[in-house]
């Protein structure tokens, strides 16, 4: 019995131990599980609060702008016809005067004033245009009183006599000034351009019997420096090139209708006043300044021919020694600054070579004038204004065709230097033209063949002065030769440089070496000089071949 019980009692701390040790294995699983479950619950937070960042699509963008769509409808309906038809309408208008006039309905005073009246309603329906946004018809109809005034007042003066030529030129000058004060209120560049046009038939609208060439160069130059300053301030470049050039054309057509020379000191002033107004422009305006150094040199040029027309010799050095001082000073002050420097160096080099022709001798003018065009060819190369390259071509052409007219009779004389300068200046411009534009095969072969002629002419023309005193065998021989060694040296120069062309030339010129041997010299040389020129032609022609048939 006591047995059983120790063994019972056995087993049940035996069971309480197992119970003990399950526990104790329940306990462990229950707090780990905890743990994950906060350890789960505290990764979840920290994702939740961190920012995520959206998925963007890439969208590429289109880099190119569309072009802006033109709307032709508009340029022509809103733009251009109002401007065409007020045109024809004032000559409509004028016609109908005429016809009354002819007629008899309408007397003097009648008509001038429909003409005012005329003014005062396009001012007023032009006023209503623009105040309900239609600008460009109501700038169109208030630009359209300028020339019914400046007709009105030519009337008044000119056909009835009705005032003097001191009350029509203030009048005249007033309409300008009108018109400037419709140009800035309007902002219409239009409007500027017929106040500037209407200031340039001012003084050819005035009668006088013994015309002020000082007061007319006085008022002209006012009026063009003042619209030129306010174009660049605005940035009208139409108005800013009419004002620069116009000028120049009033002058020009005053002298083709006096037949003389009188006023041209005056005039001459006066362009050089507005040279150096362009200047000014130039340094202190932000306005455009590759449009503004291309009128810069073009207004230098026409500034030294007036110089040249309108004063004596003394006069002209010292200004031609102030434009150099001026152009060297401005060089070397703005050097790090290309295009200025470009623009002021050029003008240097150029006021230079007219001072040098001005004080050493006028036979220098060739040599100038060459000068000009190759400096001005380097404006449209760097600018690419085909008015600088028209008067490149207006100026190189006509003296090359004089230079190569003139024949040589000395080698130490002004036009043997003139074809000198001539061919160096050809090759210049060819290299020039070769490096920059992109039609090389046709400039190399035009260039090459012109090149090519004026050297065989010059040298011709020197072997010809150098054996003056020679026998006819020694001159033929020795032009023979130079031409042989012209033709040598474009087929080396042509296998060197990797251009076909100018081994074409050199075999060319050879081959016309023999035909004027043939031709030509043949009967009149003797029989020694032919048999060492036909060798002589042999062999270089059998060199060449072997040298081609090598390369091959």
């Amino acid at each position: 019995m006591e047995n059983q019980n120790e063994e019972l009692q056995k087993k049940v701390e035996k069971l309480e131990f197992e119970v003990s040790e399950m526990k104790k294995k329940l306990d462990f699983l229950l707090t780990r599980e905890t743990v994950l479950k906060q350890n789960d619950i505290q990764q979840k937070e920290k994702i939740s609060m961190t920012p995520t960042k959206p998925v963007q699509k890439v969208v590429k963008q289109n880099t190119t702008t569309p072009k802006e769509k033109i709307d032709f409808e508009a340029l022509i309906f809103q733009k251009w016809l109002p401007r065409f038809f007020i045109f024809i309408f004032i000559i409509g208008i004028m016609w109908g005067f005429k016809a009354a006039s002819d007629y008899g309905v309408l007397n003097e005073y009648a008509k001038v004033g429909i003409g005012f009246a005329f003014a005062i309603l396009l001012f007023w329906y032009g006023n209503r245009q623009v105040q309900a946004k239609r600008v460009t018809l109501g700038q169109t109809l208030l630009g359209g009183i300028l020339p019914v005034l400046f007709l009105t007042t030519f009337a008044m003066h000119h056909l009835y006599n009705m005032i003097g030529s001191n009350v029509a030129f203030l009048l005249q000058v007033l309409w300008v000034g009108v018109g400037f004060y419709f140009m800035n209120k309007y902002k219409s560049e239009a409007i500027g351009l017929i106040s500037i046009i209407g200031a340039v038939l001012i003084p050819f609208l005035i009668k006088s019997a013994a015309p002020n060439y000082l007061f007319f160069a006085f008022y002209e130059t006012s009026i063009y420096l003042l619209f030129m300053f306010y174009a660049a301030f605005k940035k009208y470049k139409y108005l800013y090139s009419t004002s620069a050039i116009l000028l120049n054309l009033v002058y020009i057509v005053v002298g083709l209708l006096n037949f003389n020379l009188k006023g041209f000191e005056y005039f001459a002033f006066s362009i050089i006043i507005q040279h150096f107004g362009l200047l000014i422009i130039l340094l202190i305006s932000k306005f455009s300044k590759k449009k503004q150094i291309l009128m810069l040199h073009t207004s230098f040029i026409f500034t030294i021919g007036w110089v040249f027309s309108g004063y004596e010799d003394n006069t002209r050095t010292i200004i031609l020694i102030l434009l150099c001082v001026s152009y060297l000073f401005l060089s070397n002050f703005y050097k790090k600054q290309s295009d200025l420097f470009f623009a002021f160096s050029t003008n240097f080099l150029l006021a230079f070579s007219f001072l040098c022709l001005d004080s050493v001798t006028v036979h220098l003018l060739n040599t100038v004038l060459i000068i000009q065009a190759i400096l001005t060819y380097l404006f449209y190369i760097r600018y690419r204004d085909f008015f600088k390259l028209i008067i490149a071509s207006l100026t190189i052409v006509p003296v090359g065709i004089r230079i190569v007219s003139e024949p040589i009779f000395s080698l130490i004389s002004f036009t043997s230097m003139d074809w000198i300068v001539f061919i160096i200046a050809t090759i210049t411009i060819s290299i020039i033209a070769y490096k920059n534009e992109k039609e090389k095969h046709a400039i190399l072969v035009s260039s090459s063949l012109v090149i090519t002629l004026l050297l065989i002419a010059y040298i011709t023309q020197a072997v010809q002065i150098l054996t003056t005193d020679l026998s006819d065998n020694v001159i033929s021989l020795t032009i023979n030769l130079s031409w042989i060694i012209i033709s040598i040296i474009a087929m080396v120069l042509g296998s060197l440089k990797k251009f076909k062309v100018w081994t074409y030339i050199g075999v060319g010129l050879l081959l016309l070496t023999l035909c004027k041997l043939v031709l030509v010299d043949l009967p009149n040389i003797t029989l020694l000089v032919r048999a060492g020129l036909f060798i002589l032609l042999g062999l270089i022609g059998l060199i060449i071949s072997r040298i081609f048939f090598k390369g091959k």
